[in-house]
């Protein structure tokens, strides 16, 4: 079962409210095990371009099951990179996507973009808490 709307709202919140603890300002995405979007919430004062970036790293978090982190050791490949072409861009291998992992299977992923890596790391991480 995916993430249930309830609380991908609740995750959007803790994204924010660790967001604005930093002082910046995010966008953050929920996605089904599938990588299709449940939720999105963006702050004022975010960048426009977070929207897609926020929802590419959901996506990549839920494709792989891991967190993007993970993927920057392989980012270089050529096999990596026929996917990020072939996805038309939706894969990004960068800090702010992180799996949301159910009993006992990945059922959804979180995206966060608007900080440096470690910032959106750490909101994604926040959000993940709140599940």
């Amino acid at each position: 079962m995916p993430v249930p709307i309830d609380r991908a709202l609740t995750m959007i919140q803790a994204g924010h409210a660790r967001a604005m603890e930093l002082d910046i300002a995010v966008s953050v995405s929920v996605v089904d095990e599938g990588g299709r979007l449940i939720a999105f919430g963006r702050m004022d004062r975010s960048r426009p371009m977070s929207v897609d970036i926020s929802i590419n790293k959901a996506y990549t978090a839920a494709s792989f099951q891991v967190p993007t982190t993970d993927l920057g050791a392989v980012s270089g490949q050529s096999w990596f990179q026929s996917l990020i072409v072939s996805s038309q861009g939706k894969i990004i291998a960068v800090a702010g996507g992180l799996p949301v992992l159910g009993e006992p299977m990945v059922v959804g992923a979180v995206g966060v973009s608007g900080g440096t890596d470690e910032q959106d790391q750490e909101c994604a991480r926040a959000a993940v808490a709140a599940y």
